[in-house]
């Protein structure tokens, strides 16, 4: 047996999937990433920024809310 990660970039390759599973050919297993894997991968896309403030944090988070509330 094989197993292989496949990212699905079409609705139509997902209907074939399912198809070679109904066929009984494959099986599909979602796969649940951790807390700390999720995280991790997150971080990765995340600036390498370290001269960020908690006040700068904050006065950003003030900033959406007050154009959540304006719109």
């Amino acid at each position: 047996m094989e197993t292989l990660t496949i990212e699905i970039n079409n609705p139509k390759a997902r209907r074939l999937i399912d198809d070679l599973v109904d066929l009984g050919l494959i099986s599909v297993k979602e796969e649940k990433l951790s807390w700390n894997e999720r995280w991790e991968e997150l971080s990765k896309t995340l600036p390498d920024i370290d001269s960020i403030t908690e006040e700068d944090i904050f006065e950003e988070i003030k900033a959406v809310r007050e154009g959540r509330e304006s719109n």
